[in-house]
């Protein structure tokens, strides 16, 4: 037997573990690819997706008055004004629960047609959002309306098409990131909380939330990118934590899955340049190091620079946060190798160990370089093990933007999907073949 040291065994371990990732990518069926070029985003959308400017915070978010309730029960809600024509928008206050089960206050951003509901009301989707911040002021319901903010950002390629489809979307802004509390960057059971409790909060009726019919029996979830992630687990937590909505399915694009293997961590830790990826260790280290104390701390998972940064995470979000983090070289903000204690944690916070019990489509852009294929491909390779009901969709030319509106707007279109869900159509899944088949919806191509 020859002999490593640690370090050399960490490069053999992480080197196997990226060798791993791309076997397993390599493994995805070509007919889960569709024949489609890349979406290309009209330039008068390009300026209404960023989110450079970081909002101011209403006193709607001061939660002084607030007193513990059950899960899912509306607090208090406020009107938007300037909402798009053809719908209303509110800012909701509601009660949901930490990973120890005590109440907390989550507030989200609730958008309804204008119009008459059809017969037995609206249909409703729990959306999450993708990455802006873990700061109080970064949720979706802070400022939609107002160009270059977080929330603006995903209210413009997601909420408001789907709004636009004759849905009711409610979007948790995710525990701290209105109301104070627990950080929540990819932790996977506390966002599925916020999720799920969102949509209880406005699935009845109410005066403050513009007395609008849901139809119960037509409930989906739809999440992009952390969101993606997010409802997966709301998906895999629903059944116990929520299991009075009967959500028929839900649409993951480019889920957020940070595998949780010691090797891949470590290469990612290692990394000697400075991108967006910055920005989302930080967010991780912080919502773990609240989450998961019994595993970790941020003296076990940060160096002193990476510590320093900590105080800009609660002040700044989105491109702008980001922007202020990439001054350094992401080697230097973690510990390496990345503590066995997150390595833990992420075991247990990311999705893809418990059976769904509805079916979901998951697609993916592989020109994405914010969320790697290989990681969304590892994602699904676990949920078929599992025996889930997967409809896998790769775009070949597609990168992370342009996938918010590929999915949607190309076949197979995951608005058509969910419409097929509502409808007890049966769900297709392209899992069979070696856990993942063919399908007569997505044509194959060569890459």
């Amino acid at each position: 037997m020859v002999a490593l040291s640690r370090g050399g065994a960490a490069g053999v371990a992480a080197g196997a573990a990226v060798l791993g990732g791309l076997l397993l990518f390599a493994t995805a069926a070509p007919t889960s690819l569709v024949d489609a070029p890349a979406y290309e985003i009209d330039e008068s959308l390009a300026g209404e997706v960023t989110s450079g400017t970081t909002p101011a915070l209403s006193p709607f978010y001061d939660v002084a008055d607030w007193q513990p309730g059950p899960p899912g029960t509306l607090v208090r809600a406020e009107p938007i004004d300037g909402a798009p024509d053809g719908m209303r928008l509110f800012r909701i206050l509601y009660q949901s629960t930490d990973l120890q089960g005590n109440a907390i206050p989550v507030t989200g951003l609730y958008a309804v047609p204008a119009g008459d509901p059809p017969p037995g009301g609206f249909p409703l989707v729990g959306f999450g959002h993708g990455t802006t911040g873990i700061g109080q002021a970064c949720g979706m319901s802070q400022a939609p309306l107002d160009d270059d903010t977080p929330s603006r950002s995903n209210f413009v390629p997601h909420i408001e098409p789907l709004v636009e489809q004759g849905w009711a979307v409610v979007a948790s802004d995710y525990s701290g990131m209105g109301a104070p509390g627990p950080a929540s960057y990819l932790v996977g059971p506390l966002e599925g909380r916020g999720i799920l409790d969102t949509m209880r909060a406005v699935q009845s009726p109410a005066p403050e939330i513009g007395s609008v019919a849901i139809d119960t029996s037509k409930m989906g979830v739809y999440g992009k990118s952390q969101g993606g992630e997010a409802v997966l687990s709301a998906m895999e937590l629903a059944p116990t934590y929520a299991p009075d909505l009967d959500i028929a399915g839900g649409v993951s694009l480019a889920p957020g899955f940070t595998p949780a293997l010691q090797g891949v961590l470590d290469a990612v830790a290692s990394n000697p340049t400075s991108t967006s990826q910055n920005m989302f260790v930080l967010l991780i280290a912080r919502s773990y190091a609240e989450n998961y104390p019994q595993y970790t701390n941020l003296d076990e998972i940060l160096s002193d620079v990476g510590k320093e940064k900590m105080a800009i995470l609660d002040q700044y979000c989105g491109g702008d946060l980001a922007d202020r983090v990439v001054d350094v070289p992401l080697s230097e903000l973690l510990n390496t190798p990345v503590a066995s204690g997150l390595v833990t944690a992420l075991g247990e916070a990311m999705p893809g160990s418990t059976p769904l019990k509805m079916p979901a489509i998951i697609v993916q852009g592989l020109e994405d370089t914010t969320i790697l294929p290989q990681f969304t491909h590892a994602q699904v390779m676990s949920r078929c093990a599992l025996g889930d009901t997967v409809f896998y969709v790769r775009y070949p030319f597609d990168d992370h933007p342009s996938l918010n509106y590929q999915a949607r707007l190309n076949q197979p279109s995951v608005i058509d999907w969910m419409e097929a869900r509502w409808a007890d159509e049966p769900a297709p899944d392209n899992c069979a073949n070696q856990l993942l088949g063919t399908t007569n919806l997505a044509a194959g191509v060569g890459r």
